[in-house]
């Protein structure tokens, strides 16, 4: 089937929206790795609107017939180049349209400093992402009910005025600004949590969407505010590499169960220490 790779633009959100759904749902249904309920569809537009209007140059879309089958994001923040979005049709899936947007994608990234994917555990995912000359550094996810974990006092519910601190942890974890990252999701109904001085997370939908500190006694205080938060409800907590241990025993003190059939961080060049850092599947 022709499928024609143009640039993105504001009409195609919609669209790259419903295959991004259709994608995640097949890949549920082949590797068991959950996909999260959807936010309501303003709210999970501004996951496409927000690197469309920061990276225009990043953001590409498969078209056959007048539908959108396939969609693919990156970004660059400060030198990162990192792939947000890689999705197609299931209907459309190995006939070469994956390669020919990530290709696109990955050219948006032309002398970046350094280069970060997080994957699912599809293996033509992964395939593809090694082909690129990244470094695979496998991971697992956790979930569960937290029990026993009561919100750190040193941790408060963030605002517009935490920008700065923001972007000097980002800048900290992997030599890149998050603080207009964290607006988006923000806006889309995330909550925002701080560490004054010392880090920030967000969380949305029972999953940690993104936590960054410069410390790891900080980062587990926002992680346990994060479990905290969640009460009775199931939390999960993914890319957990290696370097992550600090969350690891956050999450086993809490009676979370381990997942290790989720995927990988991919990276290559620099990207800085990338602890204690949990990246945001689509802000890295």
């Amino acid at each position: 089937m022709a499928v024609t790779v143009r640039p993105m633009t504001p009409a195609d959100v919609d669209g790259a929206k419903l295959v991004a759904e259709a994608a995640f749902a097949g890949l549920e249904a082949s590797t068991g790795v959950p996909d999260p309920p959807p936010p309501p569809s303003a709210q999970a537009l501004i996951r496409y609107e927000h690197p469309l209007a920061t990276d225009p140059g990043g953001c590409w879309v498969g078209e056959h017939d007048g539908r959108i089958v396939g969609a693919a994001i990156a970004i660059v923040r400060d030198g990162l180049w990192g792939l947000s979005l890689l999705v197609v049709d299931p209907d459309y899936q190995s006939g070469g349209q994956g390669r020919e947007l990530l290709a696109r994608a990955a050219a948006h990234g032309d002398g970046a400093r350094g280069r970060i994917i997080l994957s699912s555990p599809d293996p033509r995912a992964l395939a593809a992402y090694l082909a690129l000359g990244l470094e695979l550094v496998p991971s697992a996810a956790a979930a569960g009910v937290p029990r026993g974990v009561e919100a750190p006092a040193a941790v408060r519910a963030g605002t517009a005025k935490d920008a700065e601190l923001i972007a000097e942890v980002g800048v900290a974890v992997r030599g890149a600004a998050h603080a207009g990252d964290v607006d988006a999701p923000v806006e889309a109904g995330h909550e925002l949590f701080v560490h004054p001085g010392r880090g920030f997370a967000t969380h949305s939908r029972g999953s940690v969407s993104l936590l960054a500190a410069h410390d790891e006694q900080a980062a587990t205080d926002l992680l346990q505010a994060v479990m905290a938060a969640v009460g009775d409800q199931e939390l999960r907590v993914e890319w957990l590499t290696a370097r992550q241990q600090w969350a690891v025993r956050a999450c086993r003190a809490a009676g979370l169960r381990f997942n290790l059939n989720w995927g990988a961080v991919l990276t290559d060049g620099d990207v800085g220490p990338l602890t204690p850092y949990l990246p945001s599947g689509a802000y890295l």
